[in-house]
């Protein structure tokens, strides 16, 4: 081995051993893994609660399109209210017809993003692709309005969301 790397794995020892007796380096460096995180049992898991002053949120959903079935058909607009950290569920009824398919939607406790998903039935393992919708409290104030798609549920629709029902926007082409 040439002397110049003998030299730099000596330093290197010499180095690491002058810190672990001066107390610079802990033992927890030479465990082999940190210990385990409980499982926390999914009752436990629960959404912060709403805050007491929090208005709700007035959203309105329309002009698109849902998987209804096995097939894409226009539906109605939709007008709901969301509370803060409370989930719910929005029903869309096809157009012309009495078919409904039911997406969840849930304003999060922050106040900055909603969250849209299909409802499905799936298995526990199973993913669902959701959407998310992310606005400041002081646009939301004044009323907002985003295209709106939800991967395999809603696609090519338009959302609207204020704190009072009076900001909402018209649906309709992002011009309107």
């Amino acid at each position: 081995m040439p002397v110049k790397i003998r030299k730099f794995i000596t330093g290197i020892a010499l180095t690491a051993s002058s810190l672990l007796l001066s107390g610079c380096l802990t033992d927890d460096l030479f465990t082999s893994a940190p210990p385990p995180i409980p499982p926390v049992p999914v009752a436990q898991v629960t959404v912060p609660p709403p805050k007491p002053d929090t208005p709700p949120l007035y959203c309105k959903i329309g002009r698109g399109s849902a998987l209804f079935g096995r097939d894409w058909y226009d539906f109605q607009d939709v007008e709901f209210t969301l509370h803060r950290g409370e989930p719910s569920n929005v029903n869309l009824t096809r157009v012309r017809h009495t078919q409904q398919m039911t997406v969840q939607a849930l304003f999060d406790g922050k106040c900055q993003k909603i969250i849209f998903c299909p409802f499905l039935n799936v298995g526990q393992d199973q993913r669902i692709s959701c959407s998310s919708l992310y606005a400041l409290e002081d646009d939301l104030q004044d009323g907002i309005k985003r295209t709106f798609d939800i991967p395999a549920a809603e696609r090519g629709g338009f959302i609207t969301c204020a704190y009072a029902p009076e900001h909402l926007k018209p649906l309709g082409t992002p011009a309107n």
